[in-house]
C-alpha cells in the first residue's frame, strides 16, 4: 500500500538538465508531496547540491535507499544511466516518463516547463515555479566579493562548438575576476573544423580519433588555441567540489559563461549570469523567463542550429565539430562586445 502524496524522481542526463527540474521539485513539496531524489545521469557528485536543499526528502546517486519505499507516484526523467528503480510498491504506483521530443520540443516548451507542466497537472492549485534551484556547501571564500566576475569556461571536451575561447582575454579587462571549473574546460583542441573535401573522402571515419582523423586534421580550421589567464585571476579551476563551486559563486557577483552544468547552477542560486550562447536553443535552456539570466549572442540566421537537425552541426561528438560556418556564432563574439553587455545590464563598468 503506497503512501499517499509521496514522489520518487529519478533524474538521468547532465547537471544542468537536472536542475532544470527543480521547479517541478519544488512545486510538488509546496503541493504537500514527500519527494525523494535519485540521480542517475552524467556528473558524478552532482547530489551534494541538494544535500540542505528543502524541497526533497532523501537525495542519492544510488537506487538503494529507496528500494523498500512504497511510492504512490514515480517520475522517470530522460537519460537516466540505470534501470527502473525496482521500489517496493512499484507495479502499484502511477509512473510517468517526460520525454523531450527533439523534433516537436523547441516549439512546444522549454525543458524547465516539461518538468513544471507536469507538476501543475500532479497539484494544480500550487503557484507556478519557474526559479531553478540547488544548494551551495558552508564554506567561505575570503578573496570572493559582490564585485567578483566569475568566469565559466566549461564544457569539457564534449560538445565542444558551445565554448567560447575568449575567457583568457576577457579577464584581462576585469579586476576582480575568478574562474571555476576543471582542466578539461580550458582544453580546445578538437575545436576544429573539416573542409567539404575531407569530408567527402574520409566519410564517417572523421566522428572518431582514428588514423583518418588525425591525417585529415591538418588540413582543417582550427580554433583551438588553450585559453590562459593573466596573473591576477582568482584560479580555482580543478580545486572545487560542485558544493563549494556553488558556495563561490553565491558569494560572487555575476558569472559569465557557456551553456553547462557550472552555468545552469549559477542560474539556480539567482546570481546574475551572462551566458554566450552559439548554437545553443536558449528557448530549450534558457527560456525568456529566467529572470536572472541575459543572453550574449552574435545573433546569425544558422542559430541555434540546435533547433535545425537539417544542418548536422549538433552532434555529441568528441571528434570534431560539423558547422558550415567556421564556428562564426562563437567566433564572432568579440569580448568588447561582452564587456559592453554586461555594463549595460548592470549599470557599471567592470574593466580594470
Amino acid at each position: 500500500m503506497s503512501q499517499p502524496n509521496t514522489a520518487l524522481v529519478h533524474l538521468g542526463s547532465g547537471m544542468g538538465n537536472m536542475l532544470m527540474a527543480t521547479p517541478m521539485l519544488e512545486m510538488l513539496a509546496k503541493g504537500g508531496y514527500t519527494v525523494d531524489l535519485c540521480l542517475q545521469g552524467e556528473t558524478p557528485k552532482v547530489d551534494t547540491l541538494f544535500h540542505g536543499w528543502p524541497y526533497v526528502r532523501t537525495v542519492s546517486t544510488e537506487q538503494t535507499p529507496f528500494l523498500d519505499i512504497d511510492y504512490a507516484l514515480y517520475i522517470y526523467g530522460f537519460e537516466v544511466h540505470g534501470e527502473p528503480i525496482p521500489f517496493k510498491n512499484f507495479a502499484d504506483a502511477v509512473v510517468l516518463h517526460p520525454m523531450w521530443d527533439w523534433q516537436k520540443g523547441f516549439q512546444l516548451h522549454s525543458e524547465i516547463e516539461l518538468y513544471s507542466n507536469l507538476a501543475k497537472f500532479i497539484v494544480p492549485d500550487v503557484e507556478v515555479v519557474t526559479q531553478t534551484g540547488c544548494a551551495p556547501s558552508d564554506r567561505v571564500f575570503d578573496d570572493i566579493d559582490s564585485d567578483t566576475c566569475v568566469l565559466v569556461p566549461g564544457g569539457g571536451m564534449q560538445m565542444i562548438i558551445r565554448k567560447w575561447g575568449g575567457y583568457g582575454e576577457l579577464a584581462k579587462q576585469i579586476k576582480n575576476v575568478a574562474v571555476v571549473g576543471l582542466p578539461a574546460d580550458l582544453d580546445h583542441s578538437n575545436r576544429l573544423v573539416f573542409p567539404d573535401a575531407c569530408k567527402k573522402i574520409f566519410g564517417k571515419t572523421l566522428t572518431y580519433q582514428g588514423k583518418a582523423w588525425r591525417l585529415a586534421r591538418h588540413f582543417a580550421q582550427r580554433y583551438d588555441a588553450p585559453i590562459e589567464f593573466p596573473a591576477h585571476i582568482k584560479n580555482y579551476i580543478g580545486k572545487l567540489s560542485l558544493a563549494d563551486t556553488a558556495a563561490l559563486i553565491k558569494q560572487a557577483g555575476y558569472v559569465v559563461g557557456n551553456d553547462c552544468g557550472v552555468t545552469h547552477m549559477a542560474v539556480a542560486l539567482g546570481k546574475p549570469v551572462f551566458p554566450i550562447l552559439g548554437p545553443t536553443s536558449r528557448r530549450k535552456v534558457f527560456p525568456h523567463f529566467l529572470n536572472n539570466v541575459s543572453i550574449i549572442s552574435a545573433n546569425y540566421d544558422c542559430q541555434p542550429c540546435q533547433e535545425n537537425s537539417a544542418l548536422g552541426v549538433w552532434r555529441e561528438d568528441r571528434s570534431q565539430c560539423f558547422c558550415p560556418y567556421r564556428l562564426r556564432c562563437m567566433e564572432d563574439v568579440t569580448v568588447a562586445q561582452v564587456i559592453s553587455h554586461i555594463n549595460a545590464a548592470l549599470g557599471k563598468d567592470i574593466r580594470v
